[in-house]
């Protein structure tokens, strides 16, 4: 099969986006690669059929390159305008978007407004230490993880970003400390066991105390399996090479596979949250019921490694009354529906006017609870 290829550029301020289209026959797919300053920031891929005709590949080499360049086109300008707006929750919103996509220094400027502008926001302080700690900036990432666990000490989530700090700064001890934390508050929080057993194994790693390898291994295990048991995305082939490599003391091994396996689910994670929060972003007119519902699939994860998160909580219960809006819509037009049919039905016309009603009132009661959320 011929292999296509195409590329663009974008600018913006000292950054050079290039993006490239190509269809790889090997994995049936068209990938998209966008890169800032020659570092690859996010890659896509697009399946089709391995017996696809080659027109078909070139055309939709050349739909995938457009749809992308456009969407980049349309997240740089709302880069730029967000500044002009100084609006806080579009800019945190936008640098969630840029962060999911895996455009971090972007990222980066956008949470770190925010937090110029509203200093007690915490939520921008985890995002900015995540942000910083991807970039390498590792005292700039500590500093905001430490603010944000300062301002929501019962967060799981925060703890597990600080210990992911700590880990970078080769501070095992910290880094226990705070992944410890994350499973107090947390008994089901697969990620930070999982970090647990890593920063256990870098510990083991630079004591070189043969007397304690044999309750450290078996440690690192208990945490390894713990965080597979919680979450299925951590089973595999992958994770039993690495307890493997565990038993047999080979540790460079079964380090490099744990870091390996950590970064594909952190990839994937950023993968299947980067089109909910850009639709949210660039078209915050789209509210369907699909959307909404993808919206509270992701909080109730959330909120289920952060059980104390009242921030996602309230958003939460907001998302519950826009469905319930959306069904109830749906529910007044299949009643004009049946009188369209059948307008002699006294009690479905009585039903309707009531419905309409009700619909006005909670649209009011939604409308005003955005304005506050706003406000």
């Amino acid at each position: 099969m011929e292999t296509y290829r195409i590329s663009s550029t974008l600018n913006e301020k000292d950054r050079e986006y290039l993006i490239q289209t190509v269809n790889d026959a090997n994995e049936g797919a068209v990938r998209t690669t966008v890169y800032v300053n020659g570092i690859r920031a996010e890659s896509v891929a697009c399946p089709h059929p391995q017996t696809i005709d080659p027109e078909r590949i070139l055309t939709l080499v050349k739909l995938t390159h457009g749809e992308k360049k456009k969407e980049l086109e349309l997240l740089l300008k709302a880069y730029r305008r967000v500044f002009e707006l100084n609006d806080i929750k579009v800019m945190f919103q936008l640098g969630s978007a840029f962060f999911y996509k895996g455009f971090f220094e972007e990222a980066r400027e956008l949470f770190a407004t925010v937090t110029r502008l509203q200093e007690d926001h915490h939520q921008a302080y985890h995002y900015l230490g995540q942000a910083n700690l991807e970039l390498g900036r590792l005292q700039e990432a500590l500093a905001a993880a430490t603010k944000a666990v300062s301002l929501r000490p019962g967060f799981a989530d925060y703890r597990n970003t600080m210990g992911e700090v700590h880990l970078a700064n080769n501070d095992w001890q910290a880094a226990m400390t705070e992944f410890e934390t994350a499973t107090s508050i947390n008994l089901y929080y697969a990620d930070a066991y999982f970090n647990l057993g890593l920063a256990v194994l870098l510990q083991a790693m630079s004591l070189h105390d043969r007397a304690k390898m044999p309750m450290q291994v078996q440690r690192i295990v208990d945490c390894l399996n713990k965080a597979s048991l919680i979450d299925p995305e951590f089973r595999g082939d992958v994770l039993n090479g690495a307890i493997e490599a565990l038993r047999n003391h080979d540790f460079t091994t079964a380090l490099s596979t744990l870091k390996g396996l950590s970064d594909q689910k952190k990839e994937r994670h950023r993968r299947d949250f980067s089109n909910l929060y850009m639709r949210f972003v660039l078209h915050p007119e789209w509210v369907s019921d699909q959307v909404v519902s993808e919206r509270i699939k992701f909080l109730e994860e959330e909120i289920r490694k952060n059980p104390n998160y009242v921030d996602l909580m309230a958003e939460l219960a907001h998302c519950y009354l826009e469905q319930a809006r959306l069904h109830w819509q749906k529910g007044v037009e299949q009643y004009k529906k049946t009188l369209d049919v059948n307008p002699g039905l006294k009690q479905v016309r009585e039903i309707v006017d009531d419905a309409e009603a009700t619909f006005q009132t909670i649209n009011r009661t939604l409308d005003a609870l955005s304005a506050r959320e706003l406000g």
